[in-house]
Formats: C-alpha cells, sequence, structure tokens
C-alpha cells in the first residue's frame, strides 16, 4: 500500500512574511520586529547584550531526556555517592536536571544559565528542594561538584550554519579552553566530566592531561562540525569522547558533605 503523505500545517507568519518580501525592506523590518516581539529570542537577545563574549550557546534548544545513554552512565559513576553535587552547565529549561533526577534521586543538582525565562521555567517545572537553579553565567568561586554537564554548550548555531574554515570570528578555540577551565576549577579530583555536542574537543585544551576519557560512545546526531586550537576546521574529525574523570585523588571526607565526625 503507498504512504500518505499529509501535508504540513501552514505556519500562521506565512501570509506575513510572503507580504514582507513584496516590500522594499519588509524582511529585515519583518525580523526586527520579530526579535523584539518574540519572548524566546527577546531573552536571547537580552542575555547577548549583558554577558557578550562571555557566553558560549546562545540559544536554549533542549529536549527532555536528550542523552539517556551518558545519563545513564553518569549514574552508574556517582553510584557510590550518597548525594553527588551535580552541575548542569546551560541548564536552559532544566530538562538536563530532572532527566538526571529521575536517576539521582538525592544528588543535589545546580543549573545554571544566562538566560532569565529559561531559568524560570526550569524553577517553574521542578520544585525539588535539592534542585537550584541560577541565573549566572559561571559557577560560584567556591562551589564544587563531582560531576559537571556541559551538553550543546561549546557550540554555535551560526557556526553550524555558515560552516567556516576559521571560527575565530564567531567562536574561538580560546574561549572553549576558557570555559573548560573555569569548570575544571571546580570540579573535585576523581570528579566526572560531560562534554558533548561541541565544535571542540577537550583533548586539545592545555587540561588534556588531567582528563581520562571513559569508554563510552555514542553515534552523533549529525555530522561533526569541529575545530582546533587555531580556530581551523579539523576535516573528518570525530567527537567521540564525551564522558572524562578528573585526575588525582578522590574528593576527601568532609568536602563531599559526607564527613561523619561530630
Amino acid at each position: 500500500m503507498p504512504m500518505t503523505m499529509t501535508a504540513p500545517p501552514t505556519d500562521r507568519l506565512t501570509p506575513l512574511r510572503r507580504m514582507a518580501r513584496l516590500m522594499p525592506g519588509g524582511m529585515v523590518l519583518g525580523r526586527w520586529l520579530r526579535h523584539r516581539i518574540d519572548p524566546e529570542l527577546r531573552s536571547i537577545r537580552q542575555a547577548r547584550q549583558i554577558h557578550g563574549d562571555g557566553m558560549f550557546q546562545p540559544f536554549p534548544t533542549t529536549s527532555e531526556d536528550r542523552y539517556p545513554e551518558l545519563f545513564d552512565r553518569l549514574a552508574e559513576c556517582l553510584a557510590d555517592l550518597p548525594c553527588p553535587r551535580i552541575l548542569s552547565f546551560g541548564c536552559s529549561s532544566g530538562a538536563e536536571v530532572r532527566a538526571l533526577r529521575s536517576r539521582l534521586p538525592l544528588a543535589q543538582i545546580t543549573g545554571i544559565d544566562v538566560n532569565p525565562r529559561m531559568i524560570a521555567k526550569a524553577r517553574k517545572a521542578d520544585a525539588n528542594p535539592l534542585s537550584t537553579y541560577r541565573l549566572a553565567s559561571a559557577p560560584k568561586p567556591d562551589d564544587r561538584f563531582d560531576a559537571i554537564l556541559a551538553l550543546a554548550v561549546f557550540r554555535h548555531g551560526e557556526l553550524r550554519a555558515a560552516r567556516p574554515d576559521d571560527c575565530s570570528a564567531i567562536f574561538p578555540f580560546s574561549h572553549f579552553a576558557s570555559g573548560i577551565a573555569m569548570l575544571d576549577a571546580c570540579l573535585v579530583p576523581g570528579g566526572w566530566l560531560a562534554v558533548a555536542n561541541a565544535h571542540f574537543r577537550l583533548g586539545d585544551t592545555a587540561l588534556a592531561s588531567q582528563y581520562h576519557a571513559d569508554p563510552l560512545r555514542l553515534p552523533l546526531a549529525e555530522e561533526a562540525l569541529c575545530y582546533g586550537p587555531d580556530n581551523r576546521m579539523i576535516a573528518g574529525s570525530g567527537l567521540d569522547d564525551l564522558l572524562f574523570r578528573k585526575t588525582g585523588d578522590t574528593d576527601p571526607a568532609g568536602e563531599n558533605g559526607h564527613d561523619d565526625t561530630d
């Protein structure tokens, strides 16, 4: 039996777009208005204005349980800790935090994001007292975590769209390296760092020797777009490693909130 194809529903803005194309400057004006009327785009624009070069991926796209194999593996790695401390860096609307919570119900999970609209959504969707959401671009200086996730953070939609040979004008490698250093500073020795769906490789940073890659491998959802320390595109690169353990002694007693002394 032949498959019946159903036409996709018409976008309610399609008639307006058609009219705009007939007007001189209509498309430019339409984009300008949309970025000021659409609450999602307005929130992105505000975050960019506030954080500028300190901002990583500006687009808060996410979905529920987006990386189930990774979350399952991380739960195994943290199984010996009664109350693991986890950071969801770039938590968007909190879907990642909720996915981790379903696997690690006693974990202390902190989600941070620069987008105020996304943080508001995350707080509304998650009233668990062990979940904390902060409007911030970086962890606090005294934060310490047993695991940190930076998933679809060290990438940029404009890089994906344009695929330039040199990424420095949009998202230079030095920006990625400084972000990894920032996260490393609050990850305890023996802790776990997940970097997935990125345009760069942790193995190219100065901190690479301090991390060992976990055997976990996941199929790439799309063709890998990767840039090296020289900001040049790396042809035919696969980004297989995504979960890393920090070398050194594990967190000493009391640092992880498990000190049994009185």
